[in-house]
């Protein structure tokens, strides 16, 4: 305990006389009172059961800009499932945060912080989707950048972020490589994982008005590189060049972007500035007279209307190659 000096500079003592007392005593004993009376309340609380958190009575407070209704209705399952817990148990609330971690949709889970006597704070990070894969032939289910599919089985990609969900592709490809994929399982396929790269990296270049426009798509990443597009002598030359990623636009357009963001390869074009020609080509026309390809692998993009698009046609189907 530390006194203060008094304004006349003169030391504190302690009178001796009957009845007096140092003024930190009654605080110190009222302070007791509470500490006591508080254990006492808590202890009385546990034992009349009111200690136990009621985990299915629960808020997920998140401004997360996309959920599904599926994600809700797979954490209220897994609280039912728990029912509740004791407020001092901190080896059955470590074991609900690892249950609600282990659902899809959860990244990761925080340190839980009880809120005496029966409330219970467990902060979580979710994933997000930025892509969606069809699986069973006919339904899309989103996936997170990590590859992660999570819950939320549609029969169209979805909307999100004010646009739609790019759809890996070739569509079948996951049910021939993986088999049946559901919530919780990882994509593994490689062409997909470079199709989901390019997808990651879409939401950092289009704004809501270029998505959509851009309306859906399938991000194809199957082939190893792509012919490219250049003019020589009046005519559109057939010549390959690596990295053959395909995004495929409604009304049979067609966007050659060349190699996924990642790894970085000497010489290819940095991909903010493919996805700058790609918004450049968005607001001239979708239809009529519009283009029908874009070529955004080179510092000038290249746009070819239907009429190129079947002459170049022509004449790769005319080549030694035989339009390999």
């Amino acid at each position: 305990m530390h006194a203060s000096r008094p304004a006349g500079g003169e030391g504190v003592t302690w009178s001796s006389e009957a009845g007096r007392v140092p003024t930190w005593v009654p605080f110190a004993l009222l302070f007791l009172s509470l500490f006591v009376g508080l254990r006492w309340l808590e202890a009385d609380a546990r034992d009349r059961g009111l200690a136990r958190i009621d985990v299915t009575r629960y808020g997920l407070q998140t401004d997360a800009p996309w959920l599904n209704d599926e994600w809700y209705e797979a954490l209220e399952q897994l609280l039912l499932e728990a029912d509740a817990v004791d407020a001092d148990d901190q080896e059955a609330i470590a074991e609900l945060a690892a249950r609600v971690e282990s659902l899809p949709f959860i990244e990761a889970v925080g340190t839980p912080s009880v809120r005496w006597p029966d409330g219970l704070n467990l902060p979580v990070r979710l994933r997000e989707p930025v892509a969606c894969v069809r699986v069973g032939g006919r339904d899309f289910l989103p996936v997170a950048s990590d590859g992660t599919v999570l819950g939320g089985y549609s029969i169209t990609p979805h909307l999100a972020y004010g646009g739609w969900l790019p759809a890996l592709g070739p569509l079948d490809l996951l049910d021939r490589e993986q088999g049946q994929v559901r919530p919780g399982d990882a994509v593994s396929v490689p062409e997909l994982l470079a199709a989901l790269d390019v997808a990651d990296s879409m939401w950092r270049h289009l704004g809501p008005d270029d998505l959509r426009e851009l309306g859906r798509v399938v991000i194809d990443a199957s082939a190893a590189d792509a012919p490219i597009f250049d003019r020589e002598g009046g005519s559109v030359s057939p010549r390959r060049l690596p990295g053959g990623v395909v995004i495929e636009l409604e009304e049979g357009r067609r966007v050659f972007f060349g190699r996924p963001p990642h790894p970085l390869h000497e010489g290819e074009l940095p991909v903010n500035l493919k996805w700058g020609h790609l918004r450049g080509a968005l607001g001239q026309g979708r239809d009529g007279d519009g283009w029908r390809l874009l070529d955004a692998r080179f510092d000038h993009p290249v746009l070819l209307s239907e009429e190129d698009v079947l002459d170049f046609k022509a004449r790769w189907e005319g080549s030694p190659d035989g339009g390999r």
